[in-house]
């Protein structure tokens, strides 16, 4: 009984860390609308395109020993923040983004903010 109790517990944890948007563990493929890949401190896809005013997930993976993050603002001030995504070391996660009006967006690494791109929502 205490087995089933703790295989329960552990898929509970599973399940919240997934909705909640957690790395998730090595060898574990992330799926989203778009995949975003951190590595050799740059984003592997300098602009992506999103369907507008409908919500998206990103998969991120970081193949970095460094941490790395996707954070989208409304231009590159970067003043006006849309999302800020967990920061992830040598991981996975999936972010929900919710839905962008139609235009250009930027996003980098708040970690390593020479690490940029645009998101373009149609």
């Amino acid at each position: 009984m205490r087995i089933i109790r703790l295989l329960l517990l552990g898929a509970a944890v599973a399940v919240s860390l997934a909705a909640c948007g957690g790395a998730a563990p090595s060898g574990s493929p992330v799926i989203g609308d778009i995949t975003v890949v951190a590595q050799d401190m740059k984003f592997d896809r300098a602009q992506v395109q999103v369907p507008a005013n409908r919500p998206f997930t990103f998969a991120f993976r970081n193949r970095d020993s460094m941490p790395h993050n996707i954070a989208i603002y409304t231009d590159d001030s970067a003043t006006t923040k849309v999302f800020i995504g967990q920061i992830i070391t040598g991981s996975e996660t999936l972010y929900r983004i919710p839905a962008l009006k139609p235009g250009t967006y930027f996003f980098r690494c708040d970690v390593h903010p020479s690490m940029t791109g645009s998101i373009v929502a149609r």
